[in-house]
């Protein structure tokens, strides 16, 4: 179930949820259950080029844009790695594990989207994945590319955790970012969120949630089943 924030400052974030106009939702590990087969992908990657894959390089990789991934392995693993390379056994690996085995919907995601279309909260996708991923995977998860925008990573120039991708998002929705609620799985998702001056759910999936991150939500839920029924109840009805 879900599990709230700490202290007077998150309890004043939940309350403010009731003037929440958009749902800005991140993809990879939020929509998607593609972690998992991401994290064991670049396994693969690295080990193909001789290298050992550390997980708190993965974390610090963790819902963030092609660029920022870059930056992050030549930081550690030094300036003669061939990013590109890496990236492409990556890819190459997730694709066929995706058709091999089919992509899932995170649970809640169908029944969320469906009471925020009722209540009329727009959505808008804020994701670190290129387009022409997104409207190749989420078809493969049985999911409609159905959003009323979409940031994704080929845009902001900063990706996250810099907040440029949720700013984006509450721009094209014109919705304040205030006004706008965050769902976030990764560490690098919700320090963007709440960059952004947007309230912020951590759903936690391969990440597991800190204090420190749950300062900068206003609640952290086990799936987007509890997000849906904390809205309900934040928000007074069905």
């Amino acid at each position: 179930m879900k599990e709230y924030g700490i202290g007077e400052q998150q309890k004043a974030g939940i309350r403010s949820l009731r003037q929440i106009r958009a749902v800005l939702f991140d993809m990879d590990g939020v929509i998607l259950d593609t972690e998992p087969t991401h994290i064991a992908g670049w396994h693969k990657a690295l080990a193909a080029v001789g290298l050992q894959a550390e997980e708190s390089v993965l974390i610090r990789i963790r819902g963030a844009n092609a660029p920022r991934q870059k930056e992050v392995f030549l930081q550690h693993y030094g300036c003669g790695l061939d990013y590109e390379r890496l990236r492409q056994l990556r890819r190459s690996y997730c694709e066929a594990e995706f058709q091999r085995n089919g992509i899932r919907p995170k649970p809640g995601y169908r029944e969320l989207t469906a009471w925020l279309k009722e209540r009329g909260i727009a959505r808008g996708l804020c994701t670190s994945t290129e387009m022409e991923v997104v409207k190749r995977e989420l078809p493969m998860a049985g999911l409609d590319y159905d959003f009323d925008a979409a940031v994704t990573g080929d845009e902001p120039k900063r990706g996250k955790p810099a907040p440029d991708v949720f700013l984006l998002g509450a721009e094209k929705l014109s919705v304040p970012p205030e006004h706008c609620l965050v769902l976030e799985d990764s560490p690098n998702g919700v320090e963007a969120g709440f960059a952004a001056g947007c309230r912020v759910i951590m759903i936690p999936d391969t990440v597991p949630a800190t204090d420190a991150l749950r300062e900068k939500t206003v609640a952290v839920c086990s799936s987007l089943l509890d997000v849906r029924a904390l809205m309900i109840e934040i928000q007074g009805h069905s």
